[in-house]
């Protein structure tokens, strides 16, 4: 017995031995965690939106405070059957299968077999019969299933955010395409306004001259301002249908199809007045780090980084061992009717311990890559952050500077329309020539066309506004 002992441990030491070294090769063998550098810190209030910001969050359907019943039918159309959100939601719907399949990696298996053999050994041949279930468990122990998914589950988070993402982005396109297609609609108004006026000038001037008391000069001059104004009533027009159809797309449409969103599209066809802009106080949309919270693109980034540095970990929970539990029970027999006797039970339990060694070169390139990605990752989310900073910052500053532009606008237009009819009344009393009637009609028009586009300018900026806000769309 004592040679065996000693024969034994010196079997023994070496493999102990062995195991050791290559533990501290596998130890050595994984790549340390790199350290990130620290995320970007929001500032304490919007440099923009007034000296205090009230705790306040933006109304989610922003598009209703424009009290125009023919938004609100094109937004619902949109919303229903837009194709980006569509792919959006086809894309959580996978991202949620993934992690259904990842929740049951940490589950145990079961399986059922049936078995039926015969054969043959030395002279004589025999019949095997089996029936049995099997189980078999992976014991998570260094996290690389837990890794998984928490991955999967970060990515679920990321795909909903990008649902959200292209909600808003959705409502606000659809918001500026159809305040666009209004103020061309105000715009070609103006012209069309401003072209009855000046022909009904030119008539005047060609009478007078006709009867000698004008020159043809006025008439000449006259002709020329009619046909340019004319002339931007068709770039105006396709404008507005280029809108239209950018809208019927929108709403998931062919541009003429024959359908009930299609009709319904067609109200876009009658002239209707720009909606007037809902007041809005600046001082009350909040401050960054409620923005942050709120922006689905940036969600959708920090839940990238998470699903990267699960992965990562997942990644280094390779290098260790797996611990595998594995049952099976089951019927044997030689013949079927054998199967149900006692003598036919069997079963089996074990555990099984694996631990590879000569793959480390490929996990440890699996963990860089997954570094490297975590590291894209946070690159993107302090990205995504400025992004929104600055989205915020340029609509905030816009709109405002927008609503100041447009109230100028107005009072020049007032003047310009002033001006005009004082011109029109001294050259029916024989006191300026028809060259001053000219001229303020140009003016006129000029500023009418500059007020409609200050004033759609000024709409579309504040959707601008609702979507650098997300539109205060939740979780």
């Amino acid at each position: 017995m004592s040679a065996r002992r000693h024969a034994l441990q010196a079997i023994g030491r070496p493999v102990v031995l062995a195991v050791a070294a290559l533990a501290l090769v596998g130890c050595a063998a994984v790549p340390d965690k790199p350290t990130r550098a620290p995320a970007l810190v929001a500032p304490a209030a919007f440099a923009h939106a007034g000296s205090v910001a009230a705790a306040a969050e933006p109304v989610a359907a922003f598009w209703q405070r424009f009290a125009d019943p023919t938004l609100d039918a094109v937004m619902a159309l949109a919303l229903a059957g837009n194709l980006d959100l569509r792919i959006a939601a086809a894309r959580l719907a996978e991202a949620r299968a993934l992690q259904q399949g990842s929740n049951a990696l940490g589950k145990p298996t079961l399986s059922a077999d049936a078995a039926a053999g015969r054969s043959r050994s030395g002279g004589s041949a025999s019949n095997r019969f089996g029936l049995g279930i099997g189980a078999e468990w992976e014991i998570d122990l260094f996290g690389v299933v837990t890794g998984e998914q928490r991955a999967a589950a970060a990515t679920v988070r990321a795909s909903q955010a990008d649902l959200r993402a292209a909600q808003v982005a959705l409502a606000a396109e659809v918001a500026a395409t159809y305040l666009q297609l209004r103020g061309l609609q105000a715009q070609r108004a103006v012209a069309a306004r401003s072209l009855e006026t000046q022909m009904a000038a030119l008539r005047l001037v060609l009478a007078r001259v006709e009867a000698g008391r004008g020159t043809a000069l006025d008439s000449e001059r006259g002709r020329n301002l009619v046909a340019t104004t004319a002339a931007q009533l068709p770039a105006l027009d396709a404008a507005v249908q280029a809108s239209r159809i950018k809208l019927a797309v929108l709403c998931g449409q062919a541009p003429g199809a024959a359908s009930g969103a299609a009709v319904a599209l067609s109200a876009l066809d009658r002239d209707q007045a720009l909606p007037g802009l809902p007041v809005t106080a600046l001082t009350a949309v909040g401050d960054p780090a409620s923005l942050l919270r709120r922006r689905p693109d940036v969600a959708a980034a920090e839940a990238r980084l998470l699903a990267a540095d699960a992965t990562g970990d997942a990644a280094r929970g390779r290098f260790w061992p797996q611990l595998k539990l594995a049952g099976s029970l089951g019927l044997n027999a030689g013949r079927l009717g054998d199967l149900g006797r006692s003598q036919a039970f069997v079963f089996d339990l074990g555990a099984q311990l694996v631990w590879s060694f000569l793959d480390q070169g490929a996990k440890a390139a699996a963990v860089s890559a997954a570094d490297a990605r975590s590291e894209a990752a946070a690159a993107a989310f302090d990205k995504a952050v400025l992004v929104a900073l600055q989205d915020t910052e340029t609509a905030l500053s816009g709109y405002t500077r927008a609503q100041r532009s447009s109230e100028l606008l107005f009072e020049a237009e007032a003047a310009a329309d002033k001006a005009a009819r004082i011109a029109r009344a001294r050259f029916d009393v024989g006191a300026s020539d028809f060259g001053a009637v000219l001229e303020a009609e140009r003016e006129l028009l000029a500023a009418r066309d500059r007020l409609a586009q200050a004033q759609t300018t000024a709409a579309t900026g504040l959707v601008q506004v609702y979507r650098a806000l997300a539109g205060g769309w939740g979780g």
